[in-house]
């Protein structure tokens, strides 16, 4: 029994050092949550327009679209330590040069290598979750992971508005590189490849065996792998939308009343809602013993909060908590779709599955940040009836996650 404890003590060690990296770039990712840190950068590198400044957010996202599926192989194929290794000193390199560029190309340039960093850090817990946990634990484990992930995003909320108002932008980005470092070491003692014994039905050296064109074929020809990233990225975009950038400055035209701390407070909810959600969805999935239809309620219910929080008029900030709250807890869901990509496909091509997928979930994202600033330009500028109209986006988004599920097979177990 002590052995047993042991082994397990040892496995959350492992995903949860790895899942560190993926909290540090949750933070990089959602960096541009606050108001704060938006002025601050809009200032030092002189932007001057909501579409310019989604470009340069973006940059995060078209990096993680471009090289999520040659991460995916490389963690098919390289010691997932290493990558994690070398990608979190990229990462942690990256922040410290934004934290003095003053030029925007070069700014862009440093936002797109944290991106790049991203690829591993998101995938690289995913890897390791099927090699040290059973699949009757994955969707807990994943979640607890995406929880931990989440809560960096968190970070970028309240915490790091109250470090810009008293240290200013620079010094927080400064600290935010020091935080790369404390987890590099972190990552350097606990992360391990593989358990001695794993709970995959394939060998280590497998993976080195399948070409990368087949590889790539059977990940791409996997119809599971289309609806779960789909899913996940559509649903997620609570999160890489309204809470990563564009929700504080909704809330500022639609509740003008509402103060800035009160505004990133309440998107703040968002996170909570995902953190406490992830891993409360994937024990639900377990329980029901059902992916599919876990996730089909996420979704529908997803569609409801989120055209409450449109249509409802005179909000006050108190309801606005509870509605974003709920948002983030129900969009959770997406979650589940993880271990679905986990048990549609082979051990040997799950990193390049997981890749391919992270395309599609990444690429929402980096398609619906530069597209709702561009909205809001198209609309008339930042006015209150700009940013009602950009926002159907949402909507849109999670009906379509709806008709996946709908269309997707259940995995549980299979």
């Amino acid at each position: 029994m002590q052995e047993k404890n042991s082994s397990l003590t040892r496995s959350w060690l492992v995903v949860l050092s790895a899942g560190a990296f993926f909290f540090y770039s949750f933070i990089q990712m959602t960096l541009f949550s606050t108001q704060e840190m938006k002025t601050y950068f809009s200032e030092t590198l002189s932007i001057t327009d909501p579409a310019t400044f989604g470009v340069f957010a973006g940059m995060f996202l078209n990096a993680c679209v471009i090289f999520l599926i040659p991460a995916g192989i490389l963690l098919d194929k390289v010691s997932v330590k290493k990558l994690i290794m070398g990608t979190l000193v990229l990462a942690t390199a990256s922040v410290f040069g934004l934290a003095f560029v003053k030029n925007l190309q070069l700014a862009m340039v440093f936002r797109f290598l944290t991106g790049v960093s991203h690829c591993i850090a998101f995938m690289a817990p995913l890897r390791l979750a099927p090699r040290w946990f059973p699949s009757r634990r994955l969707a807990l484990v994943t979640g607890l992971v995406i929880t931990f992930a989440v809560s960096g995003g968190l970070i970028s909320q309240t915490p790091m508005y109250w470090s810009i108002t008293a240290l200013g932008g620079q010094t927080t980005m400064i600290l935010n590189g020091f935080l790369g470092v404390a987890i590099l070491v972190l990552v350097s003692i606990f992360v391990k490849d593989r358990p001695a014994e794993d709970f995959t039905d394939s060998v280590a050296s497998s993976a080195d065996t399948l070409p990368f064109v087949k590889g790539l074929k059977i990940a791409v020809t996997n119809k599971q792998n289309w609806f779960a990233g789909l899913y996940i990225g559509l649903l997620n975009l609570s999160v890489l939308l309204l809470g990563a950038i564009w929700g504080t400055n909704y809330l500022k035209f639609k509740n003008p009343d509402l103060s800035s701390e009160v505004i990133t407070s309440i998107i703040g909810m968002i996170f909570i809602g995902t953190m406490i959600g992830s891993p409360l969805c994937g024990w639900i999935s377990d329980k029901v013993k059902s992916r599919k239809w876990s996730m089909l309620v996420g979704s529908l219910v997803s569609l409801l909060i989120m055209m409450g929080i449109m249509f409802t008029a005179n909000l006050n900030a108190g309801i606005l908590y509870v509605l974003f709250f709920l948002l983030g807890l129900v969009t959770a869901a997406q979650t589940i779709g993880y271990p679905v990509i986990a048990e549609s496909n082979k051990d040997n091509v799950l990193g390049t599955a997981n890749g391919f997928s992270a395309v599609l979930i990444m690429g929402m994202a980096a398609i619906a940040q530069p597209l709702f600033g561009t909205l809001i330009n198209l609309f008339g500028g930042e006015t209150v009836a700009s940013y009602n109209q950009a926002i159907y986006l949402m909507p849109v988004s999670f009906s379509i996650a709806l008709i996946c599920t709908i269309l997707m097979y259940d995995t549980f177990k299979k």
